[in-house]
């Protein structure tokens, strides 16, 4: 993770740790590269300011060091500090110089040969020592997977629970690619949920692709849910592994310890009177959540009993003579999937995105948490020449960042839905309302904008801007043949825009009469609405968008941050 310059108004110092970058941003905290007194680099997690006034919120921060410093610290960032400043709490722990497997993956390609077996072996590893310790981590994907100087390391406890707690714990957390079927079926997510995410990430790792994929979050989940994994171009190797750890029914899946025997050749198990006897040594260990020890625990965290009895893991008992099956036979598909993931799916999508009473059925939802097919590549605006990218993604945020100055003035970044060559005259995008996310992160013009597109043709071009300025004004501008004509004398949407703010735009689109009706809401709020009776010829294409510009007058610059990007189909 390269960690970013420090923006005016961030802080320099967070207790006895001097700031001197931001490596990443989540729905949590920031994270800050920092420095030790004694001179050592650090990466210190601060408490979003917004959540730090909630006590709950602030217990679930410290939470997540107490978790952490549970785990072995061969396989993860190990914690060195925690405390509270100005009501913020934040926790230290050691900087792991080196990028995400994301970062890699998009930046390289995929892993192959020794890499990708090290990787396997390495990330194993790590997740076999979070569940000897009792610990579900619940968000094993690329990004939370750094390949620093001394091997891969598991990062980002903020979601990670104790087994007992997780066993409890109620809603769908993680990311949509990387959940497991059981979670989308409403069940607690425990160590198989992991070892699933696990494939998945290997998948990635190993193709660049997703192993689950769909245009939209709910065609994505459904596959999850019942869909087979797209395993094409996993060597051979990995293949049965990866295989087993996708099943449907997690008691299918094997855990953790039992892949990295299996994938290191070290046999735990033999044969003993035509019955599997594990000769693994059990330990005493305390059950989380108890004060009792297990009767015996072995080092995957899984109660046993000897040959031919039960072993209890949480997800139901099963018979020690289906202890090999995971190598063996097909995965059984879990019903009723199909539909909890699309009732999931709405809550997802609606909750608390703006006006939920103008948006119709979700056509495409992105999140910026994996390179998609959008426009650009790595946000490089430092870069010269051809290496200069003034808009593309910060995976390591979870962001599309756009950039608009006087060497670039006007940028539009494309969603790829609606695509540009639709595949039915109903997927052309015509009638759509588009959202997105806006985090505003440097500004040094008074009147630059930024917003969104809808009915957009890039050949022409033509098509509608919805633009937010910086002091507060907004715009909804026709472009035809290249020529932009203003619909309206510009509107007050609401105080100057600074660095630092968010806020949700939307811009709905939708034919009336012969004409096209322009609605903006800011924040749920409508603060435009009009009708052009003399639209452009409509598409296709007529794909959608994010657009940005820099001041018209000053020769400012302005670099704005999206994020859950969303079409949904108007009603």
């Amino acid at each position: 993770m390269r960690p970013r310059s420090l923006f005016p108004g961030e802080p320099e110092q967070i207790g006895d740790y001097r700031l001197s970058g931001v490596l990443g941003e989540g729905g949590q905290g920031v994270v800050y590269l920092g420095q030790a007194p004694s001179g050592a680099r650090v990466a210190v997690k601060v408490l979003h300011a917004r959540a730090a006034a909630d006590p709950e919120s602030r217990r679930r921060f410290l939470r997540e060091a107490d978790t952490a410093r549970r785990v072995a610290p061969f396989c993860t960032a190990r914690v060195l500090d925690a405390g509270t400043v100005d009501g913020r709490p934040y926790v230290v722990s050691e900087y792991i110089p080196g990028p995400t497997l994301a970062e890699a993956v998009a930046a390289e390609g995929p892993r192959t040969g020794s890499g990708l077996q090290r990787l396997a072996v390495t990330t194993l590893t790590a997740l076999a020592a979070i569940h000897r310790a009792g610990i579900v981590h619940r968000d094993v994907k690329p990004g939370n997977v750094v390949l620093g100087p001394e091997g891969p390391v598991v990062i980002d406890f903020g979601i990670a629970r104790p087994l007992d707690q997780a066993a409890t714990t109620s809603g769908v957390v993680g990311t949509p690619a990387y959940i497991s079927p059981e979670q989308l079926a409403g069940r607690p997510p425990r160590t198989e949920s992991d070892v699933f995410s696990w494939a998945c990430t290997m998948v990635f790792a190993a193709t660049g692709r997703l192993a689950f994929s769909g245009a939209t979050i709910p065609a994505l989940l459904l596959s999850v849910s019942s869909g087979e994994p797209d395993l094409a171009g996993v060597p051979a190797e990995l293949l049965p592994f990866l295989a087993a750890c996708l099943r449907k029914d997690p008691s299918e899946r094997p855990t953790a310890l039992d892949l990295l025997r299996d994938l290191t050749g070290q046999e735990a198990q033999t044969v003993a009177g035509g019955e599997v006897t594990d000769t693994r040594p059990a330990r005493d260990l305390a059950v989380p959540g108890t004060s009792a020890p297990a009767e015996r625990v072995a080092t995957d965290g899984a109660t046993k009993t000897g040959a031919g009895g039960t072993e209890a893991d949480g997800a139901g008992t099963k018979t020690r003579g289906a202890r090999r099956r995971w190598l063996l036979g097909a995965a059984t598909a879990l019903t009723g999937l199909a539909v909890t993931a699309v009732i999931l799916v709405t809550q997802y999508v609606t909750g608390g995105a703006g006006p939920a009473r103008a948006a119709g059925a979700l056509l495409f939802q992105d999140d910026f948490s994996e390179r998609g097919a959008w426009d650009g590549y790595r946000f490089t605006p430092g870069g010269q020449g051809d290496q200069r990218v003034t808009h593309g993604y910060e995976i390591e945020r979870g962001v599309f960042t756009m950039l608009a100055d006087a060497a670039d003035p006007n940028g539009v970044a494309l969603s790829p839905v609606p695509a540009k060559t639709p595949a039915t005259p109903s997927d052309s995008g015509t009638n759509v309302i588009v959202g997105a996310t806006a985090e505003i992160r440097q500004v040094s013009s008074q009147t630059g904008a930024f917003g969104l597109l809808c009915r957009w043709n890039e050949d022409v071009p033509n098509g509608y801007m919805f633009l937010l300025r910086l002091d507060g004004g907004a715009r909804i501008i026709r472009v035809a043949q290249g020529t932009p004509t203003d619909l309206a004398a510009p509107a007050q949407a609401g105080q100057r825009i600074d660095a630092g703010q968010k806020l949700r735009v939307q811009a709905g689109c939708r034919s009336e009469g012969t004409g096209t009706r322009l609605t903006l809401w800011v924040d749920g709020d409508r603060r435009l609405d009009l009708t052009d009776s003399s639209p452009p010829p409509a598409g296709p294409p007529s794909q959608a968008g994010l657009a940005i510009r820099s001041a018209e007058s000053d020769g400012g610059a302005v670099t704005v941050s999206f994020d859950d990007f969303t079409v949904h189909r108007a009603r």
